[in-house]
């Protein structure tokens, strides 16, 4: 080796450095022998002689495979360079070589090797006095390191910034530079600038335009269009950028260079990293042509800027370069939204030339992307609608667009699909397409409306509709009766409820002015009241549609018109369907009722408070005393008692519609009967031999109670109906009233806990200490969940009601202690189960920041309760423990031999899809963990999930395929 070290010295480096990295590739240890045997040609007097030294290492590593050195021969090799770079100035690029190939052979140096390197690079190099090649060296040191080590210089901070531009001031090498660029925009996206944002604009900006040439036979292969792209990434790597880099751009649109100007305008475009930044960049180009326009008496100078402009470009709108021609159009979709003038003369210039080009391509990526750009341009011209005069030219221009969509319509892309809805819809209502296309337009969105379900298409069909309905009020009427008949037609042309919803769905858009909506709305009344159980289906999808309608029009001057267009007639439908309710048709009544529940919610929401007031008249009139005068009812009905408990369900039922307005309504306008519907309502919510009634009642009563004004009036209510519920639930009652007092009191504590009265410690206490009930003890664990889960259609914010923050984690703290010392202290199972889906429910419910703390005492009941397969609550129990696998580790660690089988077992074994794939959503969740703790169980898991490879549904095949990979995946820990 001394042999081959003294040959390089002499002048033979490349055979010497080959025979050296050769031998010490046999053995790694032999690396040190080398340096060792440097050590007289680092030492030399001769600045030559400790420059080719020191240039040899780098030679002699460049061979090595990567990542041969280990750490410390890394560090150890680092530290010497670092001191040479201290050395003569001749010696110090050599150092700078061989820093370069080590960077970037060993990625595994310490972070305080890194930093040295920064610091010391910083403080020791003057890089603009080195050569083109020397420089390279230190940005490509610096590049490396970004790669390898970008928090330690995260760590730096303003430092390596500040560095960084330093070294890079004044660089003109074109070869150095694109390293440069490429740091900078790693730098921009990845650090924080801070105080030194501008400091590096200043340094790259100053490179705009680039400016480049390439010498002849381009011997580097370097060109311009690398240089402009790798410095516009950098503009675009930082909204920071926005308010340095608008300004320098606005400036160079000013510069006698065409390029210049050209090059600014695509650079605006191109900056996409940020949205604001974009639509900066098209106000820009807007601002610039406006005030050309502005600036310019005659039009005619006017027009030759707008067309010199298009000519520096127009070789890109029909290139082959998809991204540079799709920048060309939205450059010109810009210039052309700068004025009318400028429209009237860029719109015809281009136009002709995409729309071509959307017939020329028949890929839809590329048929995708030009459709996009002729929208763009008839959102310019749809914005200058109402100046016919400028548009006039364009009617012409739009037969071939139009000719398009609807060819594009008859795709099966839905995405070009879209596009095409959107540009007829343009067209139409800019008042450039004839009656004839409109109505042939109208016809395809009617048609649509009835085929596509739920997605954007199906969205931007329905908004074109109503748009075109807007801009032709005289086509509603046709279009209502033609929706209305296919909604009428049933099963006999709709196969199935979804086409029944989509086709009173459209119905709803249809709505835009006063005659329209009460023609719809008759329609729906009509169908409601006419229908038997053979339309019951298009009954139900009516009443959803009627509270679609509601939200539609609660902004608008229709919205005067639902009190007596919309309530009053529901109400006296709902009376009269009453009469006709058999047992046979109770579930269809049930699914009526709770939508006109939501259709009362959402009148109440909107409704002012005279009209609130002068319908709580009327309805508590009716439910209180039986008074139907204002109802317009036959003769024949007689008086009803709906909220008397032992009146027929079909009465009672109705009590759904009172909820509802009671639910969003602010109780202060129901000041009159309140009290007495108050009463009433409780009674009938204990004693009803109705399901739906006894919730519907709960709920009024719960709701009324959150609402109550604060001061003794709550309390009056409240203390003899928390003795009253008691006394209910005691053993003389008959269990079902019993059950009924427990639902009762599982409302109010829900009302009085979001609301954060006094009264909860006594209302929630009492709850825990039934589950130890034999009788009501189940129901109460089943449902104690709702205390706190979320429910926003009934108490929030907009519906008036009054919620505390933090009332779940409030319930959660005073009551787990106790839920706990109940369930250790449980003699029967019974028992203990009650408490299990008492707290697997709780949690369920709750977010993990605030079960976090108490995982510990928690993780073990929740794994118990896993093995109850019908507990409602295993989806979110599951995902409570997937969620602690990943922030409580060392919790789940101590458990794990008895959650493995637990969650094979639900994984393979559970009849319900969602608990499959959560079970294994936590097992590969668990690989996350320590490796010693999971390979004991690796080989039992890998088998067992082969069973749920072959699951009948596809998303638990899936889920298992990658729980069954990352199990297998599990690698022992390697020890010391």
């Amino acid at each position: 080796m001394e042999n081959e070290i003294e040959r390089y010295l002499l002048g033979e480096p490349l055979e010497a450095s080959q025979a050296i990295a050769s031998e010490i590739n046999k053995s790694n240890a032999k690396f040190i022998n080398f340096i060792e045997g440097l050590e007289t040609g680092l030492t030399s007097t001769d600045n030559v002689t400790r420059g080719r030294a020191t240039h040899m290492i780098g030679d002699v590593v460049e061979m090595l495979p990567p990542s041969f050195l280990s750490k410390d021969q890394g560090d150890m090799v680092t530290k010497f360079l670092l001191a040479k770079l201290r050395d003569h100035h001749s010696v110090q690029p050599h150092a700078l070589q061989s820093l370069a190939v080590l960077t970037s052979r060993c990625s595994s140096l310490g972070d305080e090797t890194v930093k040295d390197i920064c610091h010391t690079i910083f403080r020791e190099v003057q890089n603009q006095t080195l050569s083109h090649a020397d420089r390279g060296a230190t940005y490509r040191i610096l590049q490396n390191l970004l790669g390898t080590s970008t928090q330690a210089l995260r760590d730096l901070g303003g430092d390596f910034v500040i560095g960084f531009i330093q070294q890079m001031d004044a660089e003109k090498d074109p070869r150095n530079l694109l390293v440069c660029f490429n740091c900078a925009q790693f730098i921009c996206s990845n650090f924080s600038l801070g105080a030194f944002a501008e400091e590096m604009f200043e340094i790259l900006g100053c490179y705009f335009p680039v400016d480049f040439v390439p010498p002849p036979n381009n011997p580097h292969g370097i060109t311009k269009e690398e240089l402009v792209t790798a410095l516009r990434k950098c503009f675009s790597a930082t909204p920071q950028f926005a308010e340095f880099s608008l300004p320098l751009l606005l400036e160079k649109m000013t510069s006698d260079l065409q390029s210049a100007r050209l090059d600014s305008f695509i650079t605006l475009v191109l900056m996409n990293i940020s949205s604001d930044l974009v639509e900066s960049a098209k106000n820009a180009i807007i601002a610039v042509y406006k005030a050309i326009v502005s600036g310019t008496k005659n039009n005619h100078s006017a027009t030759e800027n707008i067309v010199e402009l298009y000519q520096d470009i127009v070789k890109f709108l029909d290139g082959p370069d998809l991204k540079k021609s799709c920048l060309a159009f939205s450059l010109c979709c810009a210039m052309a939204d700068s004025s009318s003038h400028a429209m009237a003369v860029m719109i015809p210039l281009v136009l002709p030339t995409l729309i071509s080009r959307c017939h020329k391509h028949n890929q839809v990526p590329e048929q995708f992307a030009f459709v996009k750009e002729l929208n763009g341009f008839l959102y310019v011209i749809h914005k200058n609608k109402e100046n016919t005069d400028a548009l006039a030219p364009f009617q012409n221009l739009m037969i071939p667009a139009f000719t398009l969509f609807e060819k594009i319509l008859e795709c099966t892309s839905t995405d070009l699909q879209l596009e095409a809805v959107k540009g007829l819809s343009l067209i139409s209502t800019s008042g450039l397409a004839d009656n004839s296309q409109v109505q042939s337009f109208l016809d395809i969105l009617v048609s649509k409306s009835l085929a596509v379900p739920i997605s954007d298409l199906r969205t931007e069909v329905l908004c074109s509709l109503r748009a075109i309905l807007e801009a032709n009020p005289k086509l509603s009427e046709q279009t209502i009766r033609s929706l209305a008949q296919q909604s009428n037609q049933g099963e006999k042309k709709l196969s199935d409820t979804d086409n029944i919803n989509m086709a009173t769905d459209a119905l709803v858009h249809t709505v835009v002015n006063s005659q329209s909506f009460t023609e719809v709305n008759k329609f729906f009344l009509q169908t409601m009241s006419q229908g038997g159980s053979e339309k019951s289906e298009q009954i139900v999808s009516c009443a959803k549609a009627m509270e679609q309608l509601v939200h539609q029009i609660s902004k608008t001057d229709m919205f005067s018109q639902v009190h007596t267009s919309i309530a009053l007639p529901l109400v006296r439908l709902s009376i009269q369907a009453s009469k006709q309710w058999t047992e046979e048709s109770r579930k269809i009544c049930e699914v009526l009722m709770n939508n006109f529940r939501n259709v009362f919610s959402a009148l109440g929401e909107f409704m002012d408070k005279s009209h609130v007031t002068s319908l709580w008249d009327k309805i508590s009139l009716l439910f209180l005393e039986g008074d139907t005068q204002d109802l317009d009812l036959s003769g024949s009905l007689k008086k009803i008692q709906p909220l008397l408990s032992d009146s027929p369900w079909q009465q009672t039922c109705l009590i759904a519609l009172v909820e509802g307005f009671v639910t969003s309504v602010d109780i202060q306008a129901l000041e009159e009967r309140r009290d007495q519907f108050f009463e009433a309502t409780y009674v009938l919510a204990l004693h009803t031999q109705d399901e739906f009634t006894h919730l519907s009642a709960c709920r009024c009563v719960a709701v009324i109670m959150n609402k109550a004004p604060i001061g003794s009036q709550i309390q009056w209510f409240l203390e003899p109906m928390i003795e009253k519920l008691k006394m209910a639930m005691t053993l003389e009652n008959p269990l079902q009233n019993r059950l009924q007092a427990v639902r009762l009191w599982l409302w109010l504590t829900k009302a009085m806990e979001c609301r954060g009265h006094s009264a909860t410690g006594i209302l929630s206490s009492h709850l825990v200490s039934l589950l130890s009930d034999p009788d009501l003890g189940s129901e109460v664990g089943r449902n104690l969940s709702m205390v706190v889960e979320d429910m926003d259609d009934i108490f929030s914010k907009r519906h008036h009601s009054i919620v505390t923050p933090l009332y779940k984690q409030r319930f959660f703290s005073l009551n787990l202690k106790t839920l706990v010392s109940g369930y250790n202290s449980a003699v029967s199972i019974e028992v203990k189960q009650n408490h299990l889906l008492a707290v697997s429910g709780v949690v369920s419910k709750l977010p993990l920041q605030v079960t976090k703390p108490h995982l510990t005492l928690l993780i073990p009941l929740l794994m118990l309760s896993l093995k109850d397969k019908e507990n409602p609550s295993l989806v979110a129990i599951l995902s409570s423990l997937k969620m602690a696998g990943a922030s409580a580790p060392e919790t789940v660690t101590s458990n794990i031999d008895s959650l493995v089988p637990q969650l094979l077992d639900l994984s393979i074994n559970t009849v319900h899809m969602k608990v499959r794939i959560a079970a294994l959503e936590c097992l590969e969740q668990l690989t996350g963990l320590p490796s010693h703790v999971l390979v004991p169980h690796q080989k039992q898991v890998v088998h067992e999930l082969k069973q749920a490879l072959d699951d009948k549904k596809r998303l638990v095949r899936r889920q298992a395929a990658e729980t069954r990979s990352a199990w297998i995946l599990l690698q022992p820990e390697k020890t010391a």
